[in-house]
């Protein structure tokens, strides 16, 4: 995952200086500005994936951090189970957004509108499968830490 963020990333970069360097000398590349729209919506993705991994996507634990061990369990199993709600039906409506765009052809790109959505449904099956894993840990004891702020690796 971290390896397509960093090439997604650089894509990005790249595609958009190629876009301000020819505009620079009156010769734009209508493609560009397209191809980064598209590579954000992806890097941003697959960005929720990895800080899903990571346990890094901000939490408000005051109430949390005050409950009882046990209860504490409950609240982050209905999280999960919350996370896992949400992904199915990012799942479910990417996949009528694949199927509406399929024959659309991007404005400046040669390929369907539809790989815009590509992502979603992977990205909803990969958030499902993390959620998965983190009630089986809560479950079988293992207490889970949010990671502390910039001391995830990179």
């Amino acid at each position: 995952m971290r390896a397509s963020a960093v090439v997604l990333l650089l894509a990005m970069l790249v595609t958009v200086l190629l876009g301000v360097a020819s505009r620079q000398v009156n010769a734009p590349l209508a493609w560009t500005d397209e191809l980064a729209q598209y590579l954000l919506v992806w890097t941003g993705f697959i960005g929720w994936i990895i800080a899903a991994r990571q346990r890094s996507h901000i939490r408000i634990t005051v109430i949390a951090e005050r409950l009882p061990a046990g209860a504490g369990r409950l609240l982050e199993i209905a999280t999960q189970g919350a996370i896992i709600l949400f992904a199915a039906v990012l799942i479910r409506y990417s996949f009528g957004l694949i199927e509406r765009t399929w024959d659309v052809e991007s404005i400046a790109l040669p390929v369907s509108s539809a790989a815009l959505y590509a992502v979603m449904p992977l990205a909803g099956l990969a958030l499902i499968l993390q959620a998965l894993a983190e009630i089986a840990a809560v479950l079988s004891g293992r207490k889970l830490e949010a990671a502390e702020p910039g001391t995830q690796p990179l």
